[in-house]
């Protein structure tokens, strides 16, 4: 109980110790640190169904502030200049309690990597729907050789989630089994390695493609290739961006939704969304697209603003009838902490 009273009695000190005896901050400061917490407080509960008696520093993730700052934004309109405030307010709180006990230092390290968020230009970012994927693998003619393996490459690169460099770079020695696993090993910026697992519809594919494309290929060949003079070179891409184009004209006509422009960053772009939209955590979905910031997969975060309605439909009606019994103990800490 003594580490879980640690957060309040910080909060409690920061707020009515820290900010006006040691920092001398005035009261309009002392005011807008207030509100921030708060605000982040009420966002866990309204939105994360997480009462304030159950809130400690683990709530205070990269990941969570966050998506505090992008619901801001999003659903609540809020300026560029009053979040900066907000995750001001909060790395300050944070930095206090990392020079209060070093088992917060964690913490504040993480959270103090976000940066200020600039301009009111929402992000925007071309996806494709589930059934628009459907769609645009089922235009190339499957009959034919090279049909077959135009719908592997769309395939592969919605699944890998992959850079067109990084695609077009891969070599048969980047395909690893170990037992019944299967995982794709990826080159990214600097040369930063990660590895993709495989799901097993998508190594059946592989694995057809293998045997038609690559018979008797060596290691060091290239995955999808072009043939100059019957030796197989890396597949330009230009040629990949030629046949998306092809099949996305084709498959605007039965869907005239369906982006004409197609390219192959846009398959990435379907697979992030796609795991936002399943709940998949935004860390999980920077690493597996080899981002090195938070920043960029925050588009995801916005770009569809039906995903958090969904995730509010679906909140477990027993965990929110038990914020009743809550009620009292939490009007009680809300005091205690000075955000009453």
């Amino acid at each position: 109980m003594e580490d879980k009273m640690m957060f309040y009695r910080m909060l409690r000190e920061f707020l009515l110790d820290y900010l006006i005896t040691q920092r001398n901050s005035s009261s309009k400061t002392v005011r807008a640190y207030k509100q921030s917490l708060n605000q982040f407080r009420i966002y866990l509960r309204d939105e994360k169904s997480i009462p304030f008696d159950k809130v400690d520093f683990d709530y205070f993730s990269k990941e969570q502030i966050y998506g505090f700052l992008v619901y801001l934004r999003d659903n609540k309109k809020c300026s560029v200049a009053t979040l900066n405030l907000r995750l001001a307010a909060i790395k300050s709180f944070l930095r206090y309690c990392s020079g209060e006990d070093i088992s917060c230092t964690a913490v504040y390290l993480s959270v103090s990597g976000i940066h200020k968020f600039k301009g009111e230009k929402k992000p925007c970012v071309e996806y494709l729907k589930p059934e628009q994927l459907k769609l645009i693998y089922s235009v190339p003619v499957s009959q034919i050789k090279m049909g077959r393996r135009d719908i592997f490459i769309m395939i592969f690169l919605y699944e890998t989630g992959a850079r067109i460099e990084e695609f077009l770079s891969l070599k048969l020695r980047d395909i690893m089994r170990t037992g019944k696993t299967s995982q794709i090993r990826i080159y990214g910026k600097g040369r930063k390695v990660r590895y993709i697992p495989l799901l097993k519809e998508t190594v059946l594919h592989l694995d057809a493609y293998l045997c038609e494309f690559h018979p008797s290929s060596g290691d060091d060949d290239y995955l999808f290739y072009t043939v100059h003079k019957d030796i197989h070179t890396q597949m330009s891409s230009g040629n990949i961006d030629h046949l998306l184009k092809k099949y996305a004209s084709i498959a605007s006509v039965s869907d005239d939704t369906f982006p004409k422009e197609l390219h192959a960053h846009m398959f990435r772009h379907s697979i992030a969304m796609a795991m936002y939209k399943k709940g998949v955590p935004l860390s999980y979905i920077k690493d597996f697209l080899g981002h090195a910031s938070f920043d960029t997969v925050a588009i995801y975060a916005y770009a569809d603003g039906e995903t958090i309605a969904d995730a509010l439909r679906k909140v477990d009606h027993e965990l929110v009838s038990q914020t009743k019994k809550w009620k009292t103990h939490e009007k009680e800490l809300l005091a205690f902490c000075g955000l009453e």
